[in-house]
């Protein structure tokens, strides 16, 4: 993606922005474009084209899995400044990966590997272009990625995965069968394990269940409004800690 084409119609056309302006004040209207401009610069210096909403029902719907629309990169920032991975030992996996922005993101982390589940083909196909042109940048510190064409609910979650991100892409019974192969993972491989959930407020909260995650605190979110952005962490952590300090007890 060249110059020309980041600076071709960054923002919106002339009748659009005069009904935003009337809609959302003159304020509110740069905030909207100051928003989106910085969204396409990211893009741009990615050289994907991560942008654009898709609604369900055009992705072959499947009941439970919502639209897609990107997590903004601010929001992104966030997460991976509070993750701080590590090269040698973190893994990261996106539910719901969409055309590939938080993958991507991720992968100019020092990630061990990236990986991206994805039910829509067409979105898919998107997000491997996505990876392509992005490692032609050489902008990426993880090489290891891969987006792959899958239903959640069938995908076996790898052992080695540290990290699972939610940016809300399902809920109910398929988030549920989600949930349970990830316990499955953590079952068969303890481990330090991070799932960070996008939360919508007018949505429970289906992760309050998890008896194998401790309580939640929360992130930043960004420009985002009325969601939680959560950080969970495996049970598995505490447990041990609590075992190594009664251990060292009866040692001494």
């Amino acid at each position: 993606m060249g110059i020309k084409s980041f600076l071709r119609n960054p923002i919106t056309k002339g009748g659009n922005a005069i009904r935003n302006v009337r809609r959302l004040g003159l304020l509110g209207a740069l905030d909207l474009y100051s928003y989106r401009l910085r969204e396409k610069y990211r893009d741009w210096r990615l050289g994907i084209r991560s942008s654009g909403f898709h609604d369900a029902n055009d992705l072959g719907h499947v009941p439970e899995c919502h639209a897609y629309e990107p997590i903004d990169y601010r929001c992104l920032d966030i997460i991976f400044g509070h993750l701080n991975p590590d090269a040698e030992t973190d893994v990261f996996l996106d539910y719901g990966c969409g055309k590939g922005r938080a993958v991507i993101t991720a992968a100019t982390h020092p990630f061990k590997r990236v990986l991206g589940v994805e039910l829509s083909p067409e979105l898919s196909d998107l997000g491997r272009s996505n990876v392509s042109r992005a490692t032609r940048k050489q902008r990426l510190q993880s090489t290891e990625i891969e987006i792959i064409t899958a239903n959640a609910t069938e995908y076996e979650v790898p052992d080695d995965v540290t990290v699972i991100f939610f940016f809300n892409p399902f809920s109910g019974s398929v988030l549920a069968a989600v949930q349970g192969k990830i316990r499955q993972s953590l079952q068969r491989a303890p481990r330090r394990l991070r799932v960070i959930y996008m939360h919508p407020d007018n949505h429970p909260n289906e992760f309050e269940s998890c008896d194998w995650l401790e309580k939640p605190f929360s992130l930043p979110i960004g420009d985002w409004e009325k969601v939680q952005l959560l950080a969970y962490e495996s049970r598995v952590v505490a447990e041990r800690l609590q075992d190594d300090v009664l251990a060292g007890a009866i040692e001494s």
